[in-house]
């Protein structure tokens, strides 16, 4: 990322951080604040996928896996104690990352598209799964009567808390992308065959990054049976991962803040065309065309273009500048 881009991050990290818990405030409007509660648990659901595609190289076609499995893990925690929504949330979601590691380790003796279609079957299955197992989960009806503590009942305090949890998260993504771990990572996405000389396993280090997409996805699908008030076989199916995969997509595969945005604008776009006319797909995909078309790289792309174009209109300044002090004055004749 250019210097410039990177000076600019933090301010741009901080105005979205009062634009999320302004906003909404602002305008006092109870139809809004529900909208863009829906779109921060999906931009944390994006950010997740953004793990899967920006670090791993991979893609995933059954990545709502564990946005389901978050949500019904979520609502059987909170049917079966007493613990407070939140805390069930992060209890759930850290259960299912043993199961995730399994999963991902077994699934990535696979490479490009049979990766892509075993992590499809996987989430078919897991919703078949759900669908029959009707006196634990509800078939096809889905899992009703969840009881939502008030720590995460109200609109604004869900709405709160989804902001801080995709806010850290966010930061975490950025902090690690740093460390060892996400030099590491990006390596094995990079080369495999020169990062496995040096030690690094392409299969452990893609598992472990895919176990914290899931833990993620597990978090976003336990926010979202609260936000629901249920928890539903839907959100196995196909349509949650294609779509998380065109967000993550949209957010540009190597921008973490990009993900996040383009999961709140997306899910607040959609819903809102959906209220207002009966052709919301034809416009959504005129919607993806066009940034896929004029944004290859997504909105992290954009955004690391402007910072290289103003890093250039810096450098040439500079060098008239001193071009300017180093001329002699009074021009050749004295």
């Amino acid at each position: 990322m250019p210097r410039s881009a990177r000076a600019l991050r933090a301010p741009l990290l901080a105005l979205l951080c009062i634009a999320l818990f302004g906003w909404p405030w602002v305008t006092g409007t109870p139809g809004l604040l529900n909208l863009l509660t829906g779109g921060v648990i999906w931009g944390l659901f994006a950010l997740s996928y953004h793990l899967v595609l920006g670090w791993t190289g991979e893609i995933s076609f059954g990545h709502s896996l564990w946005f389901g499995a978050g949500m019904y893990g979520t609502a059987l925690l909170l049917q079966a104690t007493r613990v407070d929504a939140l805390p069930g949330i992060l209890l759930a979601a850290v259960a299912l990352v043993p199961l995730a590691l399994l999963v991902h380790l077994l699934s990535l003796r696979l490479r490009g598209p049979y990766f892509a279609m075993i992590t499809f079957a996987l989430a078919e299955f897991a919703g078949l799964l759900v669908q029959n197992a009707t006196s634990l989960t509800g078939g096809t009806n889905g899992l009703t009567g969840v009881p939502i503590s008030p720590d995460l009942a109200a609109p604004g305090t869900l709405y709160l808390s989804a902001s801080l949890l995709l806010i850290a998260a966010v930061a975490a993504v950025l902090w690690l992308r740093g460390t060892r771990v996400g030099l590491v990572a990006r390596a094995v996405r990079d080369n495999p065959t020169r990062a496995a000389l040096f030690g690094h396993s392409e299969v452990w280090a893609k598992t472990l990054t895919l176990g914290g997409a899931s833990l993620l996805a597990a978090i976003a699908g336990g926010l979202f049976l609260c936000y629901q008030g249920m928890a539903f076989p839907a959100a196995f199916g196909s349509d949650t991962s294609f779509t998380v995969l065109l967000m993550a997509t949209i957010g540009g595969a190597d921008s973490a803040w990009g993900a996040a945005v383009a999961g709140i604008g997306l899910y607040a776009l959609e819903n809102s065309l959906t209220a207002t006319t009966s052709h919301w797909g034809l416009l959504l995909g005129v919607v993806y065309i066009a940034v896929v078309r004029f944004l290859p790289g997504g909105l992290g792309g954009l955004w690391r273009r402007v910072g290289a174009s103003r890093g250039r209109a810096v450098t040439t300044g500079a060098i008239l500048e001193s071009s300017d002090q180093s001329a002699p004055r009074g021009g050749l004749l004295r």
